[in-house]
């Protein structure tokens, strides 16, 4: 036996990629704490979701489908924007990506279509949902930028993170001296303007239990040191009646996957950024198969 195998185990593969199409319930919930004298403000959504994959020699193909998706707040001042959410969800039903054999994002395969579909509501649909001429300016600007840059700001998407999870190179047996990580990603703060979260999801739980694999990953935040002395401890200079050891990001999903597929039969996140107890963004998700 090799140093190798003897310390990280031999590579043997967790996961059988094979073809499956599954149907899903997503439900997310995105909740905004913005002052002790305010109550919390919540958006919820649920969406039937349809994802399909197919393994390649070199690649792995994915199409997620949206069947339909409903919205809920309790926030009157809330309700216009999330109708509009929900109106710009309905312009792109599916998306096709690749992915490499680890299942990282690698592209977008139907970016015409994206853009054909755009085109044909901005055509039809955009002077109903969006009366105002400036809002159909702002929104006909950040949505082509969006799609510009899609492939960028997909594998930011915490749910596509949690649709699509890096995790079929998972070997067997970890032990003590082996760490699995997802790719470096980043996200842009809720709260605070001009900061962006540098981190990877780290593998803290692997159980097994017959054809079922239950894995559990938190966030490592990368560039936490340089956001302290560059905006974080700022902040909290001038907020005298806050302590800076109230700070808190983190991102956290669970999974329980069929082994003989790779197919996910549940699974959650949950993200948390907190600057205090009455100052913070959490997004609660979901996923659940039928």
């Amino acid at each position: 036996m090799s140093i190798s195998n003897f310390l990280f185990g031999e590579n043997i593969p967790l996961f059988q990629l094979e073809k499956f199409s599954q149907e899903y319930t997503l439900k997310v919930e995105n909740t905004f704490m913005m002052g002790k004298e305010n109550k919390p403000i919540s958006l919820k959504t649920s969406s039937d979701i349809i994802i399909e994959q197919e393994k390649r020699d070199h690649d792995i193909n994915n199409t997620i489908k949206l069947q339909e998706i409903t919205g809920d707040t309790d926030d009157t001042l809330m309700k216009p924007f999330l109708l509009q959410s929900l109106t710009l969800a309905d312009i792109s039903r599916n998306i096709q990506l690749k992915r490499n054999l680890s299942g990282k994002i690698l592209s977008i395969e139907n970016k015409p279509d994206l853009w054909k579909n755009w085109k044909n509501w901005k055509e039809n649909k955009l002077t109903s949902a969006f009366p105002e001429e400036k809002d159909q300016n702002k929104l006909i600007t950040n949505y082509e930028k969006g799609l510009k840059n899609f492939d960028v700001e997909l594998k930011k998407n915490l749910q596509y993170i949690l649709l699509l999870p890096e995790v079929y190179n998972l070997i067997f047996p970890p032990n003590e001296y082996y760490s699995f990580l997802f790719s470096p990603s980043n996200i842009h703060s809720r709260l605070i303007d001009g900061v962006e979260y540098h981190y990877q999801l780290k593998l803290v739980k692997l159980e097994e239990e017959n054809d079922n694999l239950f894995v559990e990953f938190h966030s490592v935040l990368n560039n936490q040191d340089e956001l302290m002395k560059s905006h974080i401890k700022k902040l909290y200079e001038k907020e005298k009646d806050f302590s800076i050891d109230q700070f808190e990001f983190s991102i956290k999903t669970k999974y329980n996957f069929e082994k003989s597929t790779a197919k996910i039969l549940n699974a959650e996140l949950h993200f948390v950024e907190k600057m205090h107890e009455h100052l913070a963004y959490l997004i609660d998700m979901d996923l659940n198969s039928k």
